[in-house]
């Protein structure tokens, strides 16, 4: 709600009675402004990172298919483009001890590109009153495009470094958990993981570029509670509330961890399995 939004579409195409496939679409934005670090109280930077990713599922067979539970198996692509910029200004006075300027300017640039082969699973089972819908996938190994620059001016001599790499991650994981209740309630629980080794953009204490390799595991787990309010013909609008915690751990540095919370405005249909 303060930081930015989440837009997520789902198209889907029924080929057979037992085989579908489907598309989904989600672009997320966020725009903030927070410290340069934990430990420089006085630091400013402004952060704009923008996720677009795609889940193309074009073969999904349904292998158990009855009124009250579906169970299917799918499998398709997974592709994400991933942009971050950050800039900003820190003022360290334990920087003139050293001979250096102790206000400097900061700046953060990386876009990634990532594509690899997703296995979907699904199960529900639904009866006149409630509705259970167990959704995942898997990406084994994705392939990784990345490119950085970052700069700190006037400390850094020379002020400004780049690096490019391609390279490879392992796994990236979702699972999407939702409950319906009485076709007017919905609570969902939601996670995804991956893990990455890459190569950033860093300095060392010596303040000379360098790029180590860091070891990244990321982690997302949101909860979700909504009200369905019924628009005909089996579609409902979705309102409600839900809280997201986040972490990041890079090799052995100290666990980074965040939670927000956002506002769900959405619309969906909500149908047996006949």
């Amino acid at each position: 709600m303060e930081d930015g939004s989440v837009t997520d579409v789902f198209l889907g195409y029924q080929y057979a009675p037992n085989i579908a496939g489907n598309l989904r679409f989600r672009f997320a934005n966020t725009a903030k402004n927070e410290r340069f670090d934990e430990t420089v109280p006085d630091s400013l930077v402004a952060i704009d990172d923008q996720t677009l990713a795609f889940f193309l599922t074009p073969f999904e067979y349904t292998f158990f298919n009855s009124p009250s539970v579906q169970l299917k198996v799918g499998g398709g692509v997974y592709y994400e483009y991933y942009t971050l910029t950050e800039k900003g200004f820190f003022n360290m006075p334990a920087l003139e001890s050293l001979g250096k300027e102790r206000v400097n300017s900061f700046s953060y640039d990386r876009s990634t590109h990532s594509v690899g082969p997703n296995v979907t699973l699904g199960f529900s089972w639904r009866t006149e009153r409630f509705g259970l819908t167990v959704e995942g996938g898997v990406t084994p190994i994705f392939y990784l495009n990345a490119s950085q620059a970052m700069s700190i001016a006037p400390l850094m001599d020379p002020d400004r470094a780049e690096y490019s790499q391609t390279t490879y991650g392992s796994p990236y994981f979702y699972a999407d958990v939702s409950l319906t209740l009485f076709k007017y309630v919905s609570l969902a629980l939601l996670y995804d993981y991956s893990r990455l080794d890459y190569r950033v953009v860093d300095f060392d204490n010596e303040l000379k570029w360098w790029t180590p390799e860091r070891e990244m595991v990321s982690q997302s787990l949101k909860l979700e509670a909504s009200a369905l309010i019924p628009l005909g013909r089996s579609v409902y609008a979705q309102i409600g509330y839900g809280r997201t915690f986040d972490s990041l751990q890079v090799s052995s540095a100290p666990l980074v961890e965040s939670g927000r919370d956002y506002l769900i405005f959405t619309v969906r249909k909500i149908t047996d399995n006949r």
